[in-house]
């Protein structure tokens, strides 16, 4: 059972989506609902466990999470804000969600806003400055990626989980994810969420460090299919990029030291843009200096690539050596630089 009250709006009907995909960022239309004159709404039918999203006007869109047997109620008060009652699982995602932003808040924001406004500001004399505030932006994104796996740890077997993986990280935490994943199953058996959260912990494991790279075949700027697998030298960093990212943009010139340094011994860059318009990626690459190879299909997350790879946020990188064996992930700076020589074994 779904009903609610609308406050300020004056909609005919408003419509119920349900999530898909493993990042819970794509929706089907699973109904529309009729609202009366008294501006209230209710359907009765049972919803099947998942993430869903209330969306009216166009312009408002509510979230929330269902389980078998609960009667929701969403109400929306005078003040503009959205009251939803029924739902434990949904509780649990609102308080994931208020921790989660109450971290990047504190601790990501402030220095990742420093860095996007001296890289819009364009001056040569920052890059330096640019350079050490996108080292900081990602020691300060890792530790919040980190304390997340504590706050979905309080989920326990919740349908609230699922719409969290779109920021699970696994690796060093895999075994928690293994474990999550087998309680979440056992608890959801035969539903779809839970078919996605094996998924998602599959595509974890395939990407961790021992995994083997999967191929990856795209466009270069002039067009031209370019394949990873035909482009990896003794060692090769597969470079996740956005022209939008601020933190990949501040490292362009570092990996252009490296790639300088390294390259007539083994060592080469292939870089996929996370990208949404191509005039944006093309105009980063000629601004940054990629010279080394750049693919992009220009579909932003969604990608089959983003998806093998588990890629949700940038930035992002993985570090292989010539058998396309992955030795190390998220690198940068200096550390980057030791692990290269390691792999090229000239330490």
């Amino acid at each position: 059972m779904l009903d609610g009250k609308l406050h300020n709006a004056d909609p005919n009907s408003i419509y119920l989506y349900q999530a898909k995909g493993l990042n819970a960022n794509e929706y089907d239309v699973v109904d529309t609902l009729s609202v009366q004159d008294d501006s209230t709404f209710s359907a009765s039918y049972s919803l099947e466990p998942h993430f869903y999203e209330l969306r009216i006007n166009d312009s408002l869109e509510v979230n929330f999470v269902a389980d078998a047997g609960q009667q929701i109620s969403i109400q929306f008060t005078p003040e503009g804000e959205v009251e939803i009652t029924g739902s434990p699982d949904t509780d649990l995602f609102e308080e994931y969600e208020a921790f989660r932003m109450d971290v990047l808040r504190t601790t990501v924001y402030p220095i990742r806003d420093r860095l996007d406004s001296l890289i819009d500001a364009g001056n040569p004399d920052d890059a330096q400055r640019i350079e050490e505030l996108g080292g900081r932006v990602l020691v300060a994104e890792k530790a919040y990626r980190d304390t997340l796996v504590y706050a979905v740890e309080d989920l326990g077997t919740s349908i609230a989980i699922y719409p969290t993986m779109v920021r699970w990280n696994g690796d060093e935490d895999m075994a928690f994810y293994n474990n999550l994943a087998e309680e979440f199953s056992e608890e959801h058996r035969g539903l779809e969420v839970a078919e996605l959260v094996s998924e998602k912990v599959r595509i974890l494991e395939q990407v961790s460090i021992g995994g083997e790279v999967q191929e990856i075949v795209a466009p270069d700027p002039s067009g031209e299919e370019r394949s990873l697998y035909d482009n990896m030298g003794t060692v090769t960093l597969i470079d996740f990029f956005g022209s939008w990212c601020g933190p990949c943009r501040s490292e362009s010139a570092h990996l252009g030291r490296m790639y300088d340094k390294y390259n007539d011994d083994g060592f080469e860059i292939f870089g996929f843009g996370i990208e949404f318009t191509r005039e944006s990626w093309l105009r980063a690459l000629e601004q940054d200096n990629r010279t080394w190879t750049n693919v992009s299909t220009v579909d932003g997350y969604t990608s089959d690539v983003a998806r093998e790879y588990a890629i949700t946020a940038l930035p992002k990188n993985f570090l292989v050596d010539e058998d396309g064996v992955i030795v190390a992930k998220d690198v940068h700076g200096d550390e980057l630089e030791r692990k290269i020589l390691e792999i090229l074994d000239k330490e």
